[in-house]
């Protein structure tokens, strides 16, 4: 169970194969409305529906520009103290006000008194994350927000083909946002997705993103090229390079959180289209790792699962676990990194600490998630030996 030497697994991965590299390499002057009939179809939606960008921030950025001049008197967007940063960063970039509320560690779902207080005529939206690819419950928080008025974004980044109730995610609320980037369950490199369930929000779509500006042929060919280093660099032969030189820390710069505002670009949409009839089998190649390990959890004295409801069907893009306190989760980290594991601490600090909100406060759920967290490889590199390795160190905890 030693593991090989020059492979080390990266947190998460998805398989882009030469034939779907191909596909773009030429892409069609028609890619993009292609794909977004697919991915229409994919979730039982009409086109109308169903909007790409690209990048998941763009979508994010088109999307709460147009919430905004619709309700110009509502500045304020409800966000998890525990999430993506460039949340936040999107929200402040429009000149809109972040309020953060806490989290319950156990299920990173809202606290409800924290929730409820957090709502008030001002608020413009509400997002709801899925983490990990795990699907939280929708109707209390739809329930109070939509009795103040507020539009409610389901953040499924991660969980593309994940289900709640045998319903898709981001069907739910009044929009749906997942990401295209690296990693991600369904990856052209970069790129995001936005839907909506609710026929009577398609005409404010079709306006939103009336202006967003086509990607020409130099941007479709840069997309290519960066699609093609991705490949390279999440191959555990390429990640092991990059550990060597700090570069799977470059997420967690705040330099790399900018965003173009366009359109997708043809190149990844034809990689998209290659994509998405294996998404279903990719996410459950991650289902079956997630089980092994996630058994292996519940042996483990001082690490433990997320509570995840009868409800959720979860892809678990990565099998998040909680350690029993930072420094054992750092005991944890550094063994599986030695082990060529690529656990992940993800974000390893709370929005508060990263964007100061106006008002002091705190976060104590969201604080200990940050601190305890650990992320488990599932994707489709990840081997039988790797699985035990893993299950053998989970064993020492």
């Amino acid at each position: 169970m030693h593991p090989r030497r020059f492979r080390q697994l990266p947190p998460s991965a998805v398989p882009v194969t030469t034939s779907d590299l191909r596909a773009g390499l030429i892409p069609s002057s028609e890619a993009v409305d292609a794909f977004r009939c697919a991915l229409a179809g994919y979730f039982g939606l009409t086109a109308k529906s169903c909007y790409l960008a690209s990048s998941g921030r763009t979508v994010l950025y088109t999307l709460l520009k147009g919430l905004a001049e619709e309700q110009a008197p509502r500045r304020q967007v409800v966000i998890p103290a525990y999430t993506c940063p460039v949340v936040a960063k999107v929200t402040l970039d429009l000149g809109l006000e972040p309020v953060y509320v806490d989290i319950q560690p156990e299920t990173t779902r809202y606290k409800k008194e924290s929730f409820s207080a957090s709502l008030s005529d001002k608020t413009l939206a509400v997002f709801l994350v899925h983490p990990f690819g795990i699907p939280l419950p929708l109707s209390d928080v739809l329930e109070q927000a939509r009795g103040a008025g507020a539009a409610v974004i389901e953040d499924a980044a991660q969980a593309m083909g994940a289900r709640w109730a045998g319903r898709s995610v981001g069907l739910g609320g009044d929009f749906g946002i997942f990401s295209l980037g690296p990693g991600k369950p369904l990856s052209t490199g970069g790129g995001g997705i936005i839907i909506t369930g609710l026929e009577q929000n398609q005409a404010a779509l079709a306006c939103w993103w009336a202006d967003l500006p086509s990607a020409g042929g130099l941007q479709s060919a840069q997309a290519w090229l960066r699609q093609l280093a991705f490949r390279l660099a999440f191959h555990p032969l390429g990640w092991w390079t990059a550990t060597r030189v700090g570069l799977q820390r470059m997420g967690n710069d705040a330099a790399s959180w900018g965003y173009a505002v366009r359109d997708l670009s043809n190149a990844q949409a034809e990689i998209g289209l290659a994509l998405l009839p294996r998404l279903d089998e990719i996410n459950e190649r991650r289902r079956k790792v997630a089980s092994r390990l996630a058994s292996a959890v519940k042996n483990a004295a001082s690490v433990r699962n997320l509570e995840i409801t009868e409800e959720a069907d979860p892809i678990y893009l990565r099998l998040p676990v909680l350690v029993e306190n930072e420094e054992l989760r750092e005991q944890l980290f550094k063994q599986m990194w030695s082990a060529g594991i690529g656990a992940g601490r993800l974000y390893e600090k709370t929005l508060p600490e990263i964007f100061t909100p106006k008002e002091s406060a705190t976060f104590p759920g969201a604080h200990s998630f940050a601190r305890r967290l650990l992320t488990l490889p599932t994707h489709y590199h990840v081997s039988e030996n790797e699985i035990e390795i893993m299950e053998e160190i989970l064993a020492g905890f």
